[in-house]
């Protein structure tokens, strides 16, 4: 799988001491093109590890080995992986496309296919469970959230399965 590279300077080098043990999938609300320049811009402040665009296209920002800036935020969390520290040290942020449309945008098989390849991968090198218990959406740490839209998990982990 090609796997492009993009700078962001929203990033930080290790994690504390942390290893991942869970996985937080987000939407866009953009482009492809759109989300790697608001990771590149000094503003924004957010970054992830990956995106993964509706034609199947990956960009990698941040290595898994560091601290990607994606879900910082905690509110009335249900996800059981969040503890009292910060959730980026210790979990794997991926973004899916959404064409701007988050709640409303047709998912492809591709989206799915080169989102469940980047999720098998990172669980296999982390010892990750590919479980609803360990990949967990944004709105599952940050109840405020709706992220990530319309992105069914359930579907993209049968899709980790096969």
């Amino acid at each position: 799988m090609l796997i492009e590279r993009f700078p962001t300077p929203h990033c930080e080098r290790g994690r504390r001491g942390h290893a991942p043990t869970g996985i937080v999938v987000h939407t866009n609300v953009g482009s492809f093109a759109s989300t790697v320049s608001w990771f590149a811009s000094p503003e924004s402040r957010v970054s992830a590890h990956y995106l993964i665009g509706l034609d199947g296209r990956v960009a990698q920002f941040v290595d898994e080995e560091d601290t990607a800036r994606h879900a910082g935020r905690v509110r009335e969390p249900t996800a059981t992986i969040v503890t009292g520290e910060n959730p980026n040290l210790y979990t794997i942020g991926v973004e899916f496309e959404d064409a701007g449309d988050p709640a409303e945008v047709v998912r492809t098989e591709e989206e799915y296919a080169a989102g469940a390849a980047i999720l098998r991968a990172a669980c296999d090198r982390w010892q990750i469970p590919a479980d609803r218990d360990h990949v967990v959406g944004h709105r599952e740490i940050f109840s405020a959230k709706s992220c990530p839209g319309n992105l069914d998990i359930d579907r993209l982990l049968e899709v980790v399965a096969t």
